[in-house]
């Protein structure tokens, strides 16, 4: 997993080189530090699961976030609302349909710039 040094923004695409959001170099990310929560069931959710489209402890930026994508017919997800044991102060994952991913990154980017 790829992530930027600026904003915190978590990429699992291996081929990107360059933050869409800061355009500044990305880092890898050891296994390690990579949490993998457990899920809630929720049949609300997409059969093809969802992806983190990106991880931030600012909340007026989910909000933000939430509003875009959901405002553009794109279902947005929030970890502290999917995940039982999601820490107070832990940083905020939203999340989108998988097929999804291409329409949600060109909206933040150009909404974002």
């Amino acid at each position: 997993m790829r992530v930027c040094p600026e904003c915190e923004t978590e990429f699992e695409n291996e081929q990107l080189e360059l933050c869409p959001n800061c355009d500044v170099p990305l880092m890898e990310k050891e296994a390690s530090e990579v949490e993998t929560p457990d899920v809630v069931d929720d049949s609300n959710l997409p059969s093809d699961g969802l992806i983190v489209i990106e991880t931030t402890p600012d909340d007026a930026r989910v909000g933000q976030l939430r509003e875009l994508l959901e405002d553009s017919g794109i279902p947005c997800f929030l970890s502290d609302e999917l995940f039982t044991d999601t820490a107070p102060d832990a940083d905020t994952m939203v999340m989108i349909p998988r097929e999804m991913e291409g329409d949600a990154k060109r909206l933040i980017r150009d909404y974002f710039q």
